[in-house]
């Protein structure tokens, strides 16, 4: 286990965890317990938007980010 002076401090572990559900949804429908929280995390204050963008790019999702952004665009409008 990490000491918790190496641990990532609580937004960034919240933002990585908002980009996997965002990934995930890429896939297939998200199931309920990952909605509600997917829910909550777009609630939380500390969970912003740069944050997910930064976290998306961490895990690799750079190369697909602008389709996934058409699409969030195209749903909301």
């Amino acid at each position: 286990m990490k000491p918790s002076a190496e641990r990532a401090d609580g937004a960034w572990r919240k933002s990585r965890i908002a980009a996997r559900l965002l990934m995930l949804r890429e896939s297939r429908p998200l199931r309920p317990r990952e909605q509600t929280l997917a829910r909550r995390l777009s609630q939380d204050s500390e969970v912003t938007n740069r944050l997910i963008q930064q976290a998306l790019y961490f895990l690799g999702f750079a190369s697909r980010k602008y389709a996934l952004d058409q699409k969030l665009v195209d749903r909301r409008d």
